[in-house]
């Protein structure tokens, strides 16, 4: 497959494989190279939002997620006195076939996208293969790369798709910087299996919780357990943090309901960025998912945009090789970049300004139907989302009709 690839694809995380999936059944030979030796089981992004679940139903693995994962319905904010605010998924019925968020670890679904690369007769995956260089040809890309016994192999092909995340080979290959700012602050993510639903009961899937000083922790229910995030002081110290003699006082404070200890499967912490790469790369080698762009997690749209990315490059990228007009792949590359800019970073600062003055806003939305499905068109990303921004880039790059998302039944 690697003589034989059209398309190249380094990485294989959810965002590189969603691409080769979408080049695959296109019928397009692709190769892609992942320097570990499987695919990752680590706990990342979880949340999925109705358009990616749109994309994913057009792959046929929506089946299984649904059973697997976790439906969100309902956002909630809440302070001393009880609930505040509240946003019903219902509300995009019309908008969608699947009116809510699905959260459900990235790792569930990686082996299932994997499964169709390898089935599709053109795609091959291949681990412990570690990208060395990149060098332009006059119509392609010379692939250098090292197998897992040190080896070194080169290939040619038409295209690269850099997906291998933030800290990406492709990027720093292709000279790129990715700019922007570290948020200040820190969050401590304590994940617990006991069933905070019953000491808190009626809370929603995904829950804000503010005391009088708008100081707030967030609870997000997964599938088997409950993720619970404590911004943490200015001058924390990390080994008092993470004691629960800390945290639960903390707790406590902003949900008295809680019993004296949690039982914790696992705690972390972990800081956000809001970061774009200078470039979407060139005429051959593209950026998408977190190779091109970062985002802080309140909200969960970075790797939905990067499963979106893929969507619209990987057909832009076989409608560029079968119609011989390299420059549609390269268009579609430049618009991904500049949904990333325009829409994704600015939205999800939004997330992270908070403040009294957006609280007054969330309850404002909250209170009247129509702004509140309009605010949950915004948190579902159902207006930046394919197929509405692939009609933004040049006619001659549009998705066909055959391309557009068709919605597998949702369960």
């Amino acid at each position: 497959m690697a003589d034989a690839a059209r398309v190249t694809v380094i990485g294989a995380g959810p965002v590189g494989l969603a691409i080769a999936v979408v080049l695959s059944r296109r019928g397009t030979d692709c190769l892609l190279l992942e320097k570990r030796d499987g695919l990752s089981t680590v706990s990342k992004a979880s949340t999925f939002h109705p358009p990616t679940l749109e994309i994913f139903g057009n792959f046929g693995v929506l089946g299984p997620m649904l059973e697997k994962g976790r439906k969100a319905t309902h956002i909630q904010y809440r302070d001393p006195d009880g609930v505040f605010a509240e946003f019903d998924h219902a509300l995009l019925e019309a908008d969608t076939p699947y009116p809510f968020r699905l959260h459900l670890e990235q790792s569930a679904i990686t082996p299932l996208m994997a499964d169709i690369v390898r089935g599709s007769g053109h795609g091959e995956i291949r681990f412990g293969a570690e990208l060395q260089s990149l060098e332009t040809l006059e119509d392609g890309v010379r692939v250098g790369w090292s197998d897992a016994d040190g080896a070194v192999h080169h290939h040619d092909c038409d295209f690269v798709v850099g997906a291998d995340g933030a800290s990406s080979t492709v990027r720093d290959l292709l000279g790129l910087e990715l700019e922007g700012i570290h948020y200040p602050g820190r969050v401590l993510r304590l994940v617990s299996t006991d069933p905070i639903e019953d000491y808190l009961p009626g809370i929603g899937q995904i829950s804000y919780v503010f005391d009088r000083d708008n100081r707030s922790v967030s609870l997000l229910q997964m599938p088997d357990c409950w993720r619970l995030i404590i911004r943490l002081p200015a001058g924390f110290d990390e080994d008092e943090v993470v004691r629960p003699e800390w945290y639960m006082e903390e707790l406590h404070h902003f949900l008295p309901m809680l019993p004296e200890r949690l039982t914790l499967r696992s705690h972390d912490i972990y800081g956000a960025r809001k970061m774009l790469a200078s470039s979407h790369g060139n005429d051959r080698v593209f950026l998408i998912g977190d190779a091109l762009h970062l985002t802080n997690t309140r909200g969960g749209m970075n790797m939905n945009c990067g499963i979106h990315d893929a969507w619209v490059l990987g057909h832009a990228i076989a409608d560029a090789l079968e119609s011989g007009q390299p420059g549609l792949a390269e268009a579609a590359a430049i618009a991904r970049r500049r949904v990333a800019e325009e829409e994704l970073l600015p939205r999800t600062d939004r997330n992270v300004a908070g403040g009294p003055g957006w609280l007054d806003e969330v309850r404002r939305r909250a209170a009247s139907p129509e702004n509140a499905r309009e605010m949950l068109v915004r948190t579902t990303m159902l207006d930046m989302a394919p197929p509405r921004d692939a009609q933004n880039l040049q006619p001659d790059t549009r998705m066909t009709p055959a391309q557009t998302i068709q919605p597998e039944t949702a369960k």
